[in-house]
């Protein structure tokens, strides 16, 4: 039998999510091609669903599709989270962190998504037109409610968030996820890392694989129907391709990989697990092939001396994103 996928504590909270996650930004289609996914995730282990309100080729979209493959689940066996921030409607109250857009927010997420509660509920991105008191207290007054959990952020400057988990610890409010771009090509700052750490914040790892470039499938022939050969889906993709200082991180990444003899998989999988904070890797599969990659190389372990090296990449990576600021 295969091995159940391990779950860890989030952050300092008592929260326990599955070290691999399912994501649904680009990958969710359909009802009838999600079904087999979420119902292979779950024998595996993998308690952890992510999605946002602006997810899918429509506001709300992927929330719908997600709901409708949960609902046959029992509502403790999953931990769900999604997201708020993003424009998804015209008028000037349909995005940021106001009171307003949170509380409306909130309300058609827990309808699209057919449940109760949100067990984590991300401010998407900061935002700098919304007084920090205004959001923490929008998001105390769900918790009261009992309509979300717990709060966490994603891609936030680190002194906004060391003034957030302030605020929100004043209005008894836990923070306990950071949702960041974590792989080995792709990193959160030091001082961000810093802050989460001494705020007792985890950290949830997007694109573990780098939008699948580090699976080593753009190696050689293209991949037919791939995202990063698609033009109007790929432009995550050409932030990494685009730059040579990156695309020498990636090159050295394989190097390593075949020179220790560890798939690519899961390598960049145990790499980021292995690293301080993360509870989680969160990948979005596009097909159930994709998701039996990610399992069949579990547990991920890896040798020191492949972590070592990898880790030794940031320095490339370093000089790749002071040339792209």
């Amino acid at each position: 039998m295969s091995e159940a996928i391990d779950s860890r504590r989030l952050g300092d909270s008592g929260l326990k999510i599955s070290v691999l996650g399912l994501g649904t930004w680009l990958n969710f289609s359909t009802y009838e091609d999600n079904l087999p996914m979420v119902a292979a995730a779950l024998e595996r282990g993998i308690c952890h669903f992510d999605t946002a309100d602006m997810y899918g080729a429509l506001p709300g979209w992927s929330e719908t599709l997600l709901g409708n493959t949960l609902k046959g689940y029992t509502r403790s066996a999953y931990v769900l989270s999604t997201k708020v921030h993003a424009r998804v409607g015209k008028w000037p109250n349909d995005a940021g962190l106001s009171r307003k857009h949170i509380t409306e927010s909130c309300h058609k997420s827990l309808t699209r998504l057919q449940t109760d509660y949100i067990d984590i509920y991300y401010c998407h991105r900061f935002d700098p037109d919304t007084p920090l008191y205004e959001t923490v207290d929008a998001l105390a007054t769900l918790k009261n409610q009992g309509k979300i959990l717990y709060a966490g952020i994603s891609m936030w400057p680190a002194d906004q968030i060391k003034e957030f988990t302030r605020l929100a610890k004043q209005a008894n409010l836990q923070v306990v996820a950071n949702q960041v771009l974590y792989n080995t090509i792709q990193r959160p700052s030091r001082e961000e890392i810093q802050v989460c750490r001494e705020e007792g914040i985890g950290l949830v790892a997007y694109s573990p694989l780098a939008q699948g470039l580090l699976s080593g499938k753009y190696k050689g022939e293209s991949a037919e129907g791939a995202r990063g050969k698609i033009p109007s889906r790929n432009k995550w993709i050409k932030r990494i391709t685009d730059n040579p200082d990156k695309v020498k991180a990636l090159k050295e990444y394989f190097q390593l990989c075949d020179a220790y003899e560890v798939p690519y998989v899961q390598a960049a999988m145990g790499w980021v697990l292995a690293q301080d904070l993360v509870s989680c890797a969160l990948s979005g599969f596009r097909n159930m092939d994709q998701l039996q990659d990610a399992l069949s190389a579990y547990p991920y372990t890896l040798p020191p001396e492949l972590i070592q090296g990898i880790n030794l990449l940031e320095e490339i990576w370093l000089d790749a994103e002071t040339a792209s600021i």
